[in-house]
């Protein structure tokens, strides 16, 4: 069944007690640089006692590049991947979301291709002994999904697949946003929602940017698989709740046999 849920700090968490009423939650901070090193026990204790729901974790990415030709650059990201799947682990998470941070603007092939060489041996080192955690590669400024597909396929295991996120699509790719989900499909479940002005990623409203002048959300609607969790990612959470519920209500009619997925409902 598909769920429509939000993204949030664990601080947000613990003060709006409505964001419990979800069925899945992602928490952010592993993302928040340092966070990982940083005494965790009061948070893995509130998440373990408080989060009865299914728990999806960001995963830390600001200049940890696992792809990198730089041998203690790969080191320092798998230490911290490592790091971000032992904490969902002990948090009972079921999927940590990395962002891949391909840097598609050196437009150099060997640098391309060792990208994706080293990404693998990356990850395929990673899963051997990792704990039973979901891990799902994300683009960031990739204009195209052909290299994180690449990846997956030949790491070929069954704890990694591909998660969309639809802000970044609008900002780097050079393809449309449906096209890019209908490439990945088969690999992807989590989808994250936000908007922005094209330019810049904002992290806004699905009513606001190029999501809703684009008119994206009932044509996305159509091809999202029955079982996606799609989960907004907004850097401010004024109004997300109503959003989750229009997005929610929108995609369900989309799912429909009988039902219409105008932009008008």
């Amino acid at each position: 069944m598909m769920e429509v849920t939000l993204g949030c700090s664990l601080q947000d968490y613990r003060a709006c007690s409505a964001y419990r009423r979800y069925a899945v939650i992602n928490i952010e901070n592993p993302l928040h640089p340092g966070y990982l090193d940083g005494n965790l026990q009061d948070d893995l204790q509130y998440l373990r006692q408080v989060c009865r729901q299914q728990l999806i974790l960001d995963g830390p990415y600001i200049d940890l590049n696992l792809g990198s030709p730089e041998p203690k650059a790969r080191q320092l990201g798998m230490e911290k991947a490592r790091q971000a799947i032992d904490f969902a682990r002990q948090s009972q998470a079921e999927t940590v979301v990395f962002l891949s941070t391909f840097l598609p603007f050196i437009g150099l092939n060997f640098y391309e291709r060792g990208w994706i060489e080293e990404s693998i041996r990356s990850w395929s080192v990673i899963l051997q002994d990792a704990p039973p955690v979901q891990v799902a590669l994300c683009n960031t400024f990739e204009y195209h999904p052909d290299n994180l597909m690449e990846i997956v396929d030949r790491v070929d295991h069954p704890r990694l697949e591909l998660a969309f996120d639809v802000g970044h699509c609008l900002v780097w790719g050079k393809l449309d946003v449906v096209d890019w989900y209908r490439q990945i499909r088969d690999r992807c479940r989590i989808v994250y929602l936000h908007s922005n002005n094209g330019q810049a990623d904002e992290h806004r409203s699905i009513r606001s940017g190029s999501v809703a002048e684009k008119n994206i959300l009932p044509s996305l609607g159509k091809e999202l698989r029955s079982d996606s969790l799609v989960i907004l990612k907004y850097f401010d959470l004024d109004g997300i709740e109503a959003d989750v519920a229009e997005v929610k209500q929108r995609f369900e009619n989309c799912q429909g046999t009988n039902k219409s997925c105008s932009s008008e409902e």
